[in-house]
């Protein structure tokens, strides 16, 4: 066994032939197995193709030190593998050319070659090989690359991800991957940066990685996912996760889903939600395309005109988790819900708890009709830039906002020409 540490890729090893002194074994590797619940997971046996088929071997150092060097086994070769884990994996079957997530780098890569590190008799996976060298490695072209490269004035380099940030894919049709280190790091990511990766994968990997999150993560990441995606991914799954799905977003995404859907899909989904959830949406697919109310969520913040500070401060921190948009506070008439006027919460927050809203709140009110058409909405966003404006009836009584945020994918065409 060489001394000190050694690394190596797995295509180096592959088909490499292993002889025991003893002449009990004779066979060339074919597979490494490892599991990918440590940081760094060490090889736990190795699998070989013999004349009597496939045989599975313990990693020690005298099998390591063979693999490193002369091919030659101390000894006679051990049958004693250790007791198989749930979280063993054969690294050539479930790693090479398959795509797995760099959490790191947020985005999906496809594992061209395995690092590995020989030390003291053991051996672990270190990385993952992304590059174009990693390919050309494993292909038998690793030499001629180098020259290529070589002669442009360049030099071939490694694209190696740490396993620390390699996230493997469940595989397709499984249950929900057992939570691990990366996987937290994974649901860490920003939902637009996991809604990138989802779109980079096949429908079954899709499918697998989103039954791996908790409902309100998939939630976030569908809004902001491709339509397609979002489409294609309600529809793969039962009826009642679906549903808790789509009850979990923002209602004018939610709709726009629904809005995607076969009938009979529709159909079975909102059976399965709750009566308001169900009825709120029923309301707002109503709205006319390109209008306010198409850009309208009834999730805000509001208080009776009548409140003081501390009230209307207990409202806020009551209901803030479930409001998406919280830059202000809208004061209604507790019986007809009219709007009478908004407060910003920087002003809320910054007066005493025994103040009446009612003498903080700005009375002169920018609103939207439902039926305002794209043109007006950009129109009042740009000149008054406020970051929400709220949508009253005939009546003004409060129906809804629109918050500059999320509807700023719709309007950006309509602010451009403005701005010009």
């Amino acid at each position: 066994m060489p001394e000190g540490s050694v690394f190596l890729y797995l295509s180096d090893l592959l088909g490499r032939r292993v002889r025991s002194s003893d002449g009990s074994f004779s066979g060339r590797l074919v597979d490494l197995v490892a599991s990918f619940s440590e940081k760094f997971p060490e090889i736990e046996a190795a699998i070989f193709s013999t004349r009597r088929g496939r045989r599975t071997i313990p990693m020690d150092a005298r099998l390591c030190g063979a693999l490193l060097s002369g091919g030659i086994m101390e000894g006679g070769a051990s049958d004693a593998v250790p007791p198989s884990d749930p979280g063993w994996q054969h690294l050539r079957r479930v790693l090479l050319d398959k795509q797995v997530v760099d959490v790191k780098g947020a985005k999906v890569v496809r594992v061209n070659d395995i690092h590995l590190l020989a030390h003291s008799g053991r051996m672990f996976l270190v990385h993952v090989d992304i590059g174009l060298t990693g390919l050309a490695r494993r292909l038998g072209m690793g030499g001629g690359l180098s020259k290529a490269i070589a002669a442009l004035g360049g030099k071939a380099k490694d694209e190696l991800v740490s396993w620390r940030f390699v996230q493997p894919l469940p595989a397709a049709g499984n249950e929900p991957v057992k939570l691990t280190l990366r996987q937290e790091q994974l649901r860490q990511l920003h939902p637009g940066e996991l809604a990138d990766i989802i779109e980079e994968l096949d429908p079954g990997e899709r499918l697998a990685m989103v039954r791996s999150f908790e409902t309100p993560q998939v939630a976030d990441v569908l809004e902001e996912a491709e339509e397609a995606v979002q489409a294609a991914i309600i529809c793969d799954l039962d009826s009642a996760t679906a549903a808790d799905i789509l009850e979990e977003m923002e209602p004018a995404a939610a709709v726009d889903i629904v809005g995607m859907l076969p009938e009979h899909t529709q159909q079975d989904i909102m059976a399965e939600m709750e009566d308001t959830d169900r009825a709120l949406i029923e309301r707002l697919s109503r709205a006319g395309e390109d209008t306010a109310a198409s850009l309208m969520t009834v999730e805000y913040l509001s208080c009776p005109v009548g409140a003081t500070v501390g009230e209307a401060v207990g409202i806020l921190s009551g209901n803030a988790a479930g409001v998406q948009f919280i830059g202000y506070m809208y004061c209604l008439e507790p019986e007809s819900g009219r709007l009478s006027g908004v407060l910003s919460l920087r002003t809320l927050l910054s007066s005493p708890p025994e103040t009446p809203v009612a003498g903080l709140m700005n009375r002169r009110l920018t609103s939207l009709s439902p039926d305002d058409d794209l043109d007006r909405v950009a129109e009042l966003f740009m000149k008054f830039r406020l970051h929400a404006l709220p949508v009253v009836d005939g009546y003004g009584a409060m129906e809804g906002i629109v918050a500059f945020e999320h509807a700023f994918d719709e309007l950006l065409p309509r602010l451009a020409r403005l701005a010009g």
